[in-house]
């Protein structure tokens, strides 16, 4: 496999993106490119930090590593003052700032663009350095950084946007790709997971982070007593499916539970999940390929009892086509009138979470539903009573909703338990 120094050497569009965990060696292979180039051929390129003084501390000191490594130290002469090192072919690599701004307005020719941290820059930031690079062929920006949270611009600009896949190359690695590490660097950064979940999904997997969640809209759920690592489905229990019809995308989950409620052996397993955008016959003909030969009940968003201008019949609804897709008789559709709300439904959730014995998710099989649980917050713009933070960008809720109806349906004999108001 190609070293991440070779990946970055072959990356040829504008824009390249090196990100992933700690200790993978995406700044180190990263400043070796941007000296082989500036060696191989007179090249103007500007290295940038969102705050200047963190070039004196890490960046610069970096450059100045490498190029003994490389024994390129002869080949540069480093000016202090102006934070320049400049090649005898001509070459500059200058260190600049973003606290900066007017420092930046006087570059021209710039062909190659480093940014490190580039999480640390906000959009703007990044529209003002993309701006400047211009008017020579085969400018490239390189972004160096470590995936912070699901909300970042980095994400939504680079990941979440297709129309950017042909100006853009992504370059992932963790330490697992650093041979230089040693077995006690390896441990630490592993142990990452016993500490914190969030911290070791970006440092040690280079995978997006999520915001700390400050306003939990699930306080009772806790990975340790309700997650488990695979669950098997039982076939001599019915399986019910909740559904949630936003159309990007059309969700599902698909659950077991004793029907003995409330004693020490009683279990409710989410078991699978299902996510598909916009096709309604897609969605059901994947949970029929699993799961026909159930006994199979139906709940879900009180909206899908309503017909669709799409529709062909005017009877038509999202629930009778998934019953006849799915051969559910009338009878085995448990469907709500109102949907509880929020308020009502963090309420019952949350008692459940705390009293209820064997509430378990599939780690294997529900990982968007676990990320939905961790995410879930309360709007604190709303007024309303515990609203949960919903969008249709990175708080999506939808396998949520799923979660939040089958409980609904199937748990309301536990509203007691709570103070429920009315239903809307």
């Amino acid at each position: 496999m190609p070293t991440l120094y070779q990946r970055l050497m072959a990356a040829d569009k504008r824009f390249v993106l090196s990100y992933g965990g700690t200790a993978s060696g995406k700044s180190y292979s990263a400043v070796q490119k941007e000296l082989t180039i500036a060696a191989e051929r007179k090249v103007k390129t500007l290295v940038i930090r969102k705050v200047a003084n963190t070039l004196r501390d890490s960046v610069i000191p970096a450059f100045r590593a490498r190029m003994e490594e490389m024994e390129l130290a002869d080949k540069f002469s480093e000016n202090k003052s102006d934070r320049t090192l400049t090649h005898e072919n001509g070459s500059q690599i200058i260190f600049r700032g973003l606290d900066d701004p007017d420092k930046l307005k006087s570059f021209e020719g710039l062909e190659r663009i480093l940014v490190e941290e580039a999480a640390e820059l906000d959009f703007e930031d990044f529209l003002e350095l993309n701006r400047r690079a211009r008017g020579r062929d085969n400018i490239q920006l390189t972004l160096v950084f470590n995936p912070m949270h699901e909300e970042h611009w980095l994400k939504q600009h680079f990941f979440d946007r297709k129309d950017m896949d042909d100006d853009c190359v992504k370059i992932h690695s963790t330490y697992k790709d650093n041979p230089h590490l040693t077995d006690a660097d390896r441990k630490q950064i592993e142990m990452l997971k016993l500490y914190n979940e969030n911290q070791y999904r970006i440092y040690a997997l280079g995978e997006w982070g999520l915001r700390e969640n400050n306003a939990p809209w699930l306080f009772a759920f806790k990975k340790q007593r309700h997650l488990k690592a695979d669950i098997a489905i039982m076939p001599s229990f019915p399986v019910y499916l909740s559904f949630d019809f936003n159309r990007n995308p059309l969700t599902c989950l698909v659950v077991q539970m004793s029907p003995n409620k409330g004693q020490h052996n009683s279990f409710v397993h989410f078991i699978d999940e299902f996510a598909v955008r916009d096709q309604l016959g897609e969605l059901c003909q994947q949970i029929y390929a699993k799961y026909s030969g159930y006994h199979l009940y139906l709940t879900g968003d009180a909206s899908g009892s309503h017909g669709d201008v799409g529709f062909d019949g005017k009877h038509d609804s999202y629930y009778t086509m998934i019953r006849s897709m799915l051969n559910i008789p009338e009878r085995q559709a448990i469907i709500n009138t109102r949907n509880l709300t929020h308020n009502d439904s963090r309420a019952l959730i949350n008692t459940l979470l705390f009293q209820y014995p064997n509430i378990y998710i599939s780690e294997k099989n529900c990982p968007l539903l676990i990320r939905d649980c961790e995410m879930a917050m309360v709007d604190e713009d709303s007024e309303v009573p515990s609203a949960l933070k919903k969008d249709r960008n990175v708080y999506k809720m939808d396998l949520f909703d799923c979660f939040r109806y089958f409980f609904q349906s199937f748990f309301k004999d536990y509203a007691a338990r709570v103070s429920l108001g009315r239903v809307a």
